[in-house]
């Protein structure tokens, strides 16, 4: 009895940090809950430190409070080797989180984009890295060019139709990311996308016309 109530549950999985939670994160589970069905909501979150390796606003016990407060039913710390990791290495740890649980059924990523089959093809491309991809990169990086400038001259020379600025946005990047998880780890986690809503990742003024500031702007404001 107990295992056919399990298999009609939906469970699905979010990455977050919560660095603070604002209105936007609240927006994204919500719409995560709609968008996939879910009975449940797992969040997967980095703990003490953060992305780039800065220690967190608040302490991690209090995010996790604040996030099963907004609804959230569940909350996994991601280990701070992966949370304070390169995209990649964040990305790679909390799909694997997920996928080892053996109950989730969908990953639910917010994104500038919002379109999963623009940013899935992206994510193949640089998953696999053709012998093209791999010698203008080279060529890029052997001009001098930083890593991320090489990478995206790359890729636009790959996939001309794409839009260039697909690798230049946070959450794009971080989307692709976890879509390039999925596909290297062959999870059979569903990928959704919601597109992101107000102020953008790295705006750092709050706008009284704008209902969902971005953490940047908050942590900016609170450290002022």
């Amino acid at each position: 009895m107990c295992k056919e109530v399990y298999l009609t549950l939906k469970i699905t999985g979010i990455i977050v940090e919560y660095n603070p939670l604002h209105p936007g994160h609240i927006y994204h589970m919500e719409q995560a809950r709609k968008q996939t069905g879910a009975d449940y909501l797992i969040a997967v979150m980095s703990g003490s430190f953060v992305q780039r390796g800065a220690p967190a606003l608040l302490d991690k016990y209090t995010r996790t409070r604040m996030a099963l407060l907004a609804g959230a039913d569940v909350v996994i710390e991601l280990p701070v080797c992966f949370a304070a990791g390169s995209a990649g290495d964040f990305a790679a740890g909390a799909v694997s989180l997920l996928d080892k649980l053996g109950c989730v059924d969908g990953l639910c990523f917010g994104s500038e984009s919002g379109n999963l089959e623009e940013l899935s093809s992206a994510a193949d491309l640089l998953a696999d890295e053709s012998e093209e991809y791999q010698q203008v990169l080279r060529q890029h990086l052997k001009d001098g060019y930083p890593f991320p400038q090489a990478r995206a001259a790359a890729f636009s020379f790959c996939s001309p139709k794409t839009d260039p600025e697909l690798l230049s946005q946070p959450n794009n990047t971080l989307g692709i990311e976890y879509l390039k998880a999925i596909k290297k780890q062959n999870s059979p986690v569903t990928p959704v996308t919601i597109k992101r809503m107000g102020s953008g990742y790295h705006e750092a003024v709050i706008s009284s016309d704008q209902p969902m500031a971005s953490a940047t702007a908050i942590r900016a404001v609170l450290e002022n």
